[in-house]
């Protein structure tokens, strides 16, 4: 088959903020912050020539999701002749096709994950340690993958009369996922000399 996917539109905007606000409130260095992004992109096909016919309209940027988004809010604190850096991220992504055909299989619709993190640094900036939490909902969520399998134009599955799918490779068809990571809780230690 030969495709050519000859002209693509991409806008799109950025926006992202710092803030840091109510220094000193709980005794010298503390503070709150907060910091966010947002981004859209607005990807489309306007030709996509598949065997002589344009296929534009069924076809997707791949691994280009409409929206991302993330929020931060930090605080810190003088403790222990030092500072306790506390923070949570929630961010988000929505809907995102694996390839230029939606694949059931595959695209991974939006979704958000919940990070946090404790960090000690030493008045001296000599010792830190640190407690880590990464995707604390445990969220499942598809970041690649292959997919041998049939497909219409439209990205459907092609199935045989009895219901089964249609390989391209091997005699069973191939969908692959592969996963983010899961729930991780971890400490870390420094130490400058």
């Amino acid at each position: 088959v030969t495709t050519n996917a000859a002209k693509a539109n991409f806008k799109g905007v950025e926006f992202e903020t710092n803030a840091r606000f109510a220094r000193n409130f709980a005794g010298d260095g503390s503070m709150l912050t907060f910091s966010g992004t947002v981004g859209y992109i607005d990807g489309k096909y306007k030709s996509y020539i598949v065997n002589n016919v344009d296929v534009s309209a069924l076809r997707r940027i791949q691994n280009t999701p409409k929206w991302t988004t993330s929020a931060t809010l930090g605080a810190r604190f003088a403790v222990a002749s030092g500072l306790l850096n506390a923070s949570t991220t929630l961010s988000y992504r929505s809907k995102t096709n694996q390839f230029e055909t939606p694949s059931p299989f595959l695209d991974q619709k939006g979704y958000s994950l919940i990070d946090a993190s404790l960090v000690w640094n030493s008045d001296d900036d000599r010792f830190t340690l640190g407690l880590h939490g990464k995707n604390l909902a445990n969220k499942k969520y598809i970041t690649s993958g292959y997919q041998f399998l049939s497909t219409a134009a439209d990205g459907s599955i092609n199935r045989t009369a009895g219901g089964a799918v249609i390989p391209t490779l091997g005699r069973e068809g191939i969908a692959t996922a592969f996963y983010g990571n899961p729930r991780q809780i971890f400490v870390t230690a420094g130490v400058k000399f």
